[in-house]
């Protein structure tokens, strides 16, 4: 299976060497990309009560959690953006890499997090772009857990992500209308919605979102 291949191109890979993270997910995302390929690892996911029950609805995306290995902390998520514009920007807890498979979004990229903010929470100076880019079908890129950044993505954008061990117990959510910092912790130290409009997604969430995925020809 597929994850085999995810588990060999980051035998032996470090984290803090992004380089070496993003030619090993460029070997494995195109292959868990495949619909046949995906379409099993999202009916294991289905079948799995502790997999299925990471499913979340946030407020910008939906995140699935098709593989997660605790021992050497890679995961693997599909994302499914809302039509809802969130104007964010954040960093995360772990570094990660994304493949899009459909739709597409626009991507800035700010800088590392403790160069922008430092250790304060709010109120902070509104970050200013450095880098802007077009993220469509096919294209993939890696990023390091302090880099802040923000996405806005179509409705209905799908990605799929390779995360690698989590570096932060936390990371920081810059609001861009209200201009103030909050932080969010990880799932496991929160124990419960942090935030409004987020919600746990029921199994007619999962059969559906099958469903609309299998319709968009991303999944069988």
């Amino acid at each position: 299976m597929s994850i085999e291949i995810m588990k060999e191109a980051f035998q032996g890979v470090d984290w803090g060497e992004l380089q070496r993270v993003h030619e090993a997910a460029a070997k494995a995302l195109p292959a868990l990309s495949d619909p046949a390929v995906l379409g099993l690892l999202w009916d294991r996911m289905r079948g799995s009560e502790e997999l299925a029950s990471k499913s979340e609805r946030f407020n910008a995306f939906e995140k699935y959690v098709l593989h997660d290995d605790p021992g050497s902390g890679l995961r693997l998520r599909l994302h499914i953006f809302s039509e809802e514009a969130v104007e964010e920007a954040h960093n995360h807890r772990a570094s990660f890499s994304s493949l899009i498979l459909h739709g597409s979004y626009r991507h800035l990229l700010y800088g590392n997090v403790e160069d922008i903010w430092g250790a304060e929470e709010s109120p902070a100076t509104r970050p200013e772009p450095r880098f802007i880019q077009e993220q469509l079908p096919g294209t993939s890129y890696t990023l390091h857990h302090a880099f802040v950044h923000s996405t806005y993505a179509s409705p209905g954008t799908v990605s799929l992500v390779i995360q690698g061990p989590r570096d932060r117990s936390s990371f920081r959510i810059y609001d861009l209308a209200k201009g103030l910092t909050r932080t969010r912790l990880g799932a496991a130290a929160a124990q419960g919605v942090q935030e409004p409009g987020e919600r746990k997604l029921t199994d007619r969430d999962l059969d559906l979102t099958r469903n609309r995925l299998a319709e968009a020809g991303l999944l069988r």
